[in-house]
């Protein structure tokens, strides 16, 4: 009986390890597909964010809860800024239009192995 006891315990404790790699992972096409609403907003093509792109930066930032997946999610969106041509006063507004309170300011060049 104690190894059956012992066998379950390992059991669920390699479950419980599993599922905390599982939360800790950020995948940047994830992290894309929530921001996907905005771009428009991102371009200068909108006066304010969408609805639906708010609601993908929230699920962006809610996702985000540990520093390594912080910096992740960081240099994800660092890169797309780069690649769509992101207007900076946009992407430095949306947080705060969006109802989010980061604790860095947005910019091309901000470095983010230092986001705690």
């Amino acid at each position: 009986m104690k190894a059956i006891s012992a066998f379950a315990f390992v059991l669920l404790a390699a479950l419980a390890f599993q599922q905390q790699l599982a939360r800790a992972y950020i995948a940047c096409p994830d992290v894309l597909s929530d921001m996907e609403p905005c771009l428009s907003f991102l371009q200068g093509d909108g006066a304010a964010p969408s609805g639906q792109c708010c609601a993908g930066a929230r699920s962006v930032y809610a996702a985000a809860s540990t520093t390594a997946e912080r910096r992740a999610t960081c240099e994800c969106l660092k890169t797309a800024y780069r690649q769509i041509n992101a207007q900076l006063s946009a992407a430095q507004a949306l947080p705060d239009n969006c109802g989010l309170s980061l604790p860095y300011t947005i910019t091309p060049d901000i470095d983010c192995s230092k986001i705690e």
